[in-house]
Order: structure tokens, then C-alpha cells, then sequence
């Protein structure tokens, strides 16, 4: 084989290679195109939903209730209320209206006693106070109770400076003379008047 067949061989081979590829590559190429232009439509396709889509709102979950102690009621304990008995008291009388305790009126003095108080009282302005001490024990025999005798008896001692005498007489007349006050006052002064001589002696 000449040198000038030997070199068109490889070039035919290759040429016939490229022809047969030729083709292929072209669909392939028609197919990565088509599949570029799917995936961008597709790409397009989302790319637009996720504009129209609102994005999902957070879901707001409360907290949890805070524990809290368990309430404790105390039982009540209800009393029976005890109701005193109404005591209803009796309707007081009316108080009659008390008169006023009249004083009874002074002794009056026996006949035979005013007469021998009369002579007694004679004798003593005369100046005979022992007729008049006699006069006198005569007239208590009669009527011991007579307080005015008693008392003139006790102004005769106390005359005859028989002090302790006289205050023991006027003090039996006090015990006799009841509510009668001019024999009391006369016995107290007879008794101060004796007390008071009796210290200056």
C-alpha cells in the first residue's frame, strides 16, 4: 500500500465516526436544552407560589398555668347558740308614799310631880337648896319617872358644887326625858358647866 492510501484511511474512519456521532450529540444537546428549560419553568413555578404563599404564621402557645397550693377550708364548726330563758320579774307595787315620822309629843308632867317641881323651884330661888333637895326626893318617890324632877336635882347639886353628882343626875334625866329637848339642853349644859368647874378646882 502506497503512503498516499495509507493516509486517507485514518481521515475516512474518523469521518465516518463524526458523521454517525454527529447526530447523537445533537440530541443530546436538543435534550439538556429541554431539560434546562423544565427545570427553570420549574424553578419559575415556585419561585411564584412561594410569593403567593403567606408565610405561616407562629402558633402561640400559652404558658402553663403557675402552680398554685391547693386551697385548705377549715371546716366550720357551728355552736349551737343557747338562749337564756327570759326572765320576766314581777311588777313591783307601787310604794305607798311614806308619811313623815311626827316626833311624839314631850311628857307631860303628872300633877303631883308639877307641884312638887313648883315647890322645888321655890325653895331654890329662896336660896335653901337643901328644902329644895327634899322637896324633890319626896317627888321621885312619887313619880321616879319624871325627868324634869330629876333634873332640878341635878341643878341643886351642882349648886352645892357636888359636880360628879350633878352630871350623873342629869344623865338619868336623859334617859328619861325622850324627844323632849329643853330637858335635854338643860342637862347638857349642866353637865359642861359641872365638867368645866370640876377642872378648876
Amino acid at each position: 500500500m502506497s503512503s498516499g492510501e495509507g493516509s486517507r484511511q485514518p481521515v475516512g474512519h474518523i469521518a465516518a465516526y463524526y458523521e454517525k456521532s454527529t447526530p447523537n450529540k445533537a440530541m443530546n444537546n436538543s435534550t439538556k436544552t429541554t431539560s434546562i428549560l423544565l427545570f427553570l419553568a420549574f424553578s419559575a413555578t415556585l419561585l411564584f407560589q412561594g410569593c403567593t404563599i403567606s408565610p405561616k404564621q407562629p402558633v402561640y402557645y400559652p404558658p402553663p398555668p403557675a402552680a398554685t397550693k391547693p386551697v385548705v377550708t377549715k371546716p366550720v364548726v357551728t355552736r349551737p347558740v343557747v338562749t337564756k330563758p327570759v326572765v320576766t320579774k314581777p311588777p313591783v307595787p307601787p310604794v305607798p308614799p311614806v308619811e313623815p315620822i311626827k316626833p311624839p309629843p314631850p311628857r307631860q308632867t303628872n300633877t303631883i310631880a308639877a307641884d312638887f317641881s313648883r315647890q322645888a323651884e321655890q325653895a331654890t330661888l329662896q336660896g335653901r337648896p337643901d328644902l329644895a333637895i327634899s322637896i324633890l326626893e319626896r317627888g321621885l318617890r312619887a313619880a321616879p319617872k319624871e325627868a324634869m324632877l330629876w333634873t332640878q336635882m341635878a341643878e341643886v347639886k351642882l349648886q352645892q358644887q357636888q359636880y360628879e353628882q350633878a352630871r350623873a343626875l342629869a344623865a338619868k334625866s336623859n334617859s328619861l326625858a325622850g324627844t323632849d329637848t329643853t330637858i335635854i339642853q338643860r342637862n347638857r349644859r349642866i353637865i359642861q358647866e359641872s365638867l368645866k368647874k370640876a377642872a378648876g378646882q
